[in-house]
């Protein structure tokens, strides 16, 4: 199981330290990013994708960029910031696939 260890939510953004990984989203003149540690992805591209598998007492997340996992994650249930982060990222596929 994962360790979480330190969240932050703004309302420019969110960010999770997630054992020894850094990820989150946040918004900048270019439009939204996502980064996972130093590597940034730009989530106007339309080449991500995103997943979620929601257990009894775990859920698991996958971010896909041009077809490759760039993370998987699994949380407590009682962790919603990954519901958070699910949550934007699919309002941003649909967006996307609306326009």
């Amino acid at each position: 199981m994962v360790n979480e260890d330190k969240s932050m939510m703004t309302r420019e953004g969110f960010y999770a330290v997630i054992g020894k990984d850094m990820l989150g989203v946040y918004l900048s003149n270019e439009g939204p990013k996502m980064f996972v540690n130093k590597e940034v992805f730009d989530l106007k591209e339309p080449c991500w994708d995103v997943e979620m598998v929601m257990g009894k007492s775990s859920h698991l997340i996958t971010f896909y960029w041009r077809g490759e996992v760039k993370f998987s994650l699994r949380s407590q249930v009682e962790n919603d910031l990954f519901l958070s982060l699910y949550d934007y990222l699919s309002c941003r596929s649909e967006v996307k696939r609306l326009a």
